[in-house]
């Protein structure tokens, strides 16, 4: 099989290896779509290192079709059925899994850092992963593939608790941005605002369902505010950087929620007055991957067209191309760019 392997930060290379003979309880996924996002940009440059173990192969939106399996198949899973992996495997006992966040395990490893991951034509599901197939029909690979940066999405949402507020900001209107729009209308938010300095992103902002989008400047945040009912409930960071949040902090309503979503650089510094947060109550979350539920939540939305999600994918390359893929992500001029390794 052909696989996307990095070596070193920006030595990337396509090689084969053999698939093997599976262990006891693994499972072989046929992949038919990865896709790429700036935690695997980062990787590939060297910008994050924690977690990833190198010779790695990167990609962890995957999607697929389950090929062949040593022993039993999770519920609703079968041979020849399309899926998509969730990608950490949670060791059930650090004081963050015993506390109810596998999601921040302090001894996870994961598809595209420590196990291989989607930049290949097959992913072999270790044993003790095999509850991390979901089951995803009717909807194309690249869509399936959506499901971990919606799920990703969805857990920030549920820890900003946008579900029931009147208003939320979404600064950022790459793919991240445009999922929590959608999610957030499928959330029943009434009023949602998007800023993006790149005005090519704003038609498919309002397509998404913001009710206002605008280029960040001296007046923007008081027209945020014009379209409140006194404030935003929620904003979300969905780029990263920090300084992108200084303009709304005067907007924010009593008891707000500053949602620290996207993956910053190692070392910046989120500043808030101490005295804002302690008289108005302000909570500031943060949102690392996703869980195992939100996956499941994410694609029941999704192939019941609850979540339309088909026009948030980019171009899609073949796995000897995959430098040429990262270079797009990194130009921020498309949507959700990936690869397919059959191409």
């Amino acid at each position: 099989m052909k696989q996307a392997v990095l070596y070193q930060p920006n030595d990337l290379r396509v090689v084969e290896r053999a698939v093997g003979e599976l262990g006891d309880g693994e499972v072989l996924i046929k992949v038919t779509a990865a896709l790429l996002c700036g935690t695997d940009l980062r990787i590939y440059t060297g910008r994050k290192t924690k977690n990833v173990t190198l010779p790695s192969v990167l990609g962890h939106e995957t999607a697929g079709i389950v090929v062949d399996a040593n022993g039993p198949l999770p519920e609703g899973v079968s041979l020849g059925g399309q899926v998509c992996i969730y990608p950490l495997v949670a060791c059930g006992q650090c004081v963050a899994c015993r506390k109810g966040h596998p999601n921040i395990c302090r001894n996870r490893v994961a598809f595209g850092y420590q196990l291989d991951g989607g930049l290949s034509q097959y992913v072999r599901v270790p044993a003790n992963a095999r509850q991390n197939i979901v089951p995803l029909a009717g909807v194309s690979a690249p869509e399936a593939a959506l499901v971990e940066p919606l799920a990703c999405a969805l857990n920030g949402q549920n820890l900003a608790k946008v579900q029931g507020a009147d208003a939320i900001l979404v600064v950022g209107c790459g793919p991240l941005g445009l999922m929590h729009i959608r999610l957030a209308k499928a959330q029943g938010v009434h009023t949602v605002i998007a800023v993006d300095p790149n005005e090519a992103r704003h038609d498919i902002a309002r397509a998404s369902g913001a009710d206002l989008v605008l280029v960040p400047g001296e007046d923007t945040p008081a027209r945020v505010l014009a379209a409140t009912d006194g404030g935003v409930d929620v904003v979300i960071l969905a780029i990263g950087r920090v300084e992108a949040l200084t303009p709304y902090l005067g907007i924010l309503a009593p008891g707000a929620r500053i949602s620290a979503f996207a993956g910053f650089n190692t070392g910046d510094v989120l500043s808030i007055v101490a005295n804002d947060i302690h008289y108005n109550e302000y909570e500031v979350v943060g949102a690392s991957s996703c869980r195992l539920e939100n996956f499941h939540a994410v694609a029941g939305l999704v192939t019941a067209g609850k979540l339309q999600v088909a026009d948030l994918v980019g171009t899609q390359f073949p796995l000897d191309q995959v430098v040429e893929a990262l270079d797009l992500v990194a130009s921020g001029k498309d949507l959700r760019v990936g690869v397919d390794p059959w191409l």
